[in-house]
């Protein structure tokens, strides 16, 4: 069974971590059809897939994004820097970007309080959790986020100082 709030949604998942990676296809697997997952391993091709160029300039094949999940500690370019990168170009101010990783370092979180990511959430140790984590976070985005741009669900580091 399809869950509409997660129909014709494009998620662009930065992680370099294979195993990290299937978790999380599984997890999008569970939320059923109409959940477009796609992956990429390091920051540098989360940039390229955003600025669609080489492979990633078939649109149809590699939609832009709705939600932006950034690990942070990534080969190439960091998530921090990837964070960096499309907050600071217009047509991605309102795209919600979210860390999502094993660091749960203060000056990791700050960092990314200050770069302008909506979200700083420690990835869960099971599946389970990191199903209902995924659909909760769905759920947020397709209402929409506050007006303090804040993912409103108690894992957000962001706003806990």
């Amino acid at each position: 069974m399809t869950d509409p709030v997660a129909a014709n949604r494009t998620v662009l998942y930065a992680e370099d971590d294979p195993n990290d990676a299937f978790f999380m296809g599984r997890a999008f697997e569970k939320l059923g059809a109409g959940v477009g997952l796609k992956v990429v391993s390091n920051g540098r091709e989360a940039i390229d897939y955003l600025s669609g160029v080489d492979e990633y300039a078939d649109r149809a094949r590699y939609p832009l994004p709705t939600l932006l999940l950034l690990d942070v500690k990534m080969p190439q370019l960091s998530g921090l820097e990837v964070l960096a990168w499309a907050r600071a170009r217009t047509e991605f101010a309102a795209l919600p970007v979210l860390m999502f990783t094993s660091s749960a370092q203060k000056s990791d979180v700050d960092r990314s309080r200050d770069l302008g990511a909506n979200g700083y959430l420690v990835k869960p140790s099971n599946s389970t959790h990191l199903h209902l984590l995924i659909q909760d976070i769905l759920k947020v985005v397709a209402d929409g986020l506050p007006a303090d741009g804040r993912l409103p669900i108690k894992e957000n580091l962001i706003g806990q100082e």
